[in-house]
């Protein structure tokens, strides 16, 4: 099968999940570009991050025809990470892909841990004097997420607007999809510069991500989610596991060697 015709199933299957269930969809394209399309580690991120930008845009949209988006929260919470993004994107190629990899298999099992737990509260939340620091707070570390990992950061920032914020599970989703735009917009521009991103395969994988989103975004306003997060935790805890266990060195000495190149 063709490069392209692969990122642009990468592209809609990514958008369609990361917009059903919040996330963005880099936790599904990342291993597919590293794994199916051959992308380098690093290019792997940069690239998935502009995705993650079109999956915000296009599913936050489909989230606020239904009413769920929090446009206070979004707009506190995106302006936060959009400063550490900038910071997170430019220092992410000093990060050796090993590190990379293992950082992000945690990051995808505790997003699994809570989709799977289906952890929830009563309605209420953070409110008052305290309201908008731990907003701010929040988009600090959704943003090093983002720069850093080349992902939404929703794995967190659904949860948390969830447990901390008292937000229903839809509203949490389309609130986190908004958050995402600024932050991954400010990201992409530091690693479009530092030549990071894949120009031949940027274009077809937002075509599918756009697609995916908006499909995405319909369904989960639709659809129960609960099942649908339990499929989606299982795959993200399978994927997750992977990134964790050791690489042979074989396989090590084939990365590294990729990463030289996706430099030089």
């Amino acid at each position: 099968m063709p490069t392209s015709a692969r990122t642009l199933i990468i592209g809609l299957v990514g958008g369609f999940f990361g917009s059903m269930v919040g996330l963005g969809g880099a936790v599904v394209m990342i291993p597919l570009l590293t794994g199916w399309a051959r992308l380098a580690q690093h290019r792997a991120h940069a690239t998935s991050l502009v995705a993650v930008v079109f999956t915000g845009i296009v599913g936050a949209l489909a989230y606020a025809r239904g009413g769920a988006v929090d446009l206070w929260l979004a707009l506190v919470v995106g302006a936060a990470a959009t400063l550490t993004a900038i910071v997170a994107a430019a220092y992410s190629e000093r990060v050796p892909a090993a590190v990379l990899k293992r950082i992000f298999g945690g990051l995808l099992v505790a997003a699994a841990l809570v989709l799977l737990l289906g952890v929830d509260v009563p309605g209420g939340g953070i409110g008052g004097a305290w309201r908008l620091p731990a907003a701010l707070l929040l988009g600090l570390l959704s943003g090093t997420l983002t720069g850093l990992l080349g992902i939404g950061g929703g794995a967190f920032v659904v949860p948390l607007l969830v447990l901390a914020f008292g937000l229903d599970q839809h509203l949490a989703q389309g609130t986190s999809l908004a958050v995402m735009i600024p932050a991954g917009v400010a990201g992409t521009i530091v690693h479009w510069r530092a030549k990071r991103l894949d120009g031949r395969l940027v274009l077809v994988l937002v075509a599918g991500v756009a697609v995916g989103a908006f499909l995405g975004g319909q369904a989960a306003l639709a659809v129960p989610e609960r099942p649908l997060q339990v499929i989606f935790g299982v795959i993200l805890l399978w994927t997750g596991v992977r990134y964790l266990r050791p690489a042979p060195r074989a396989a090590s000495a084939a990365a590294a060697a990729a990463e030289g190149e996706g430099r030089a």
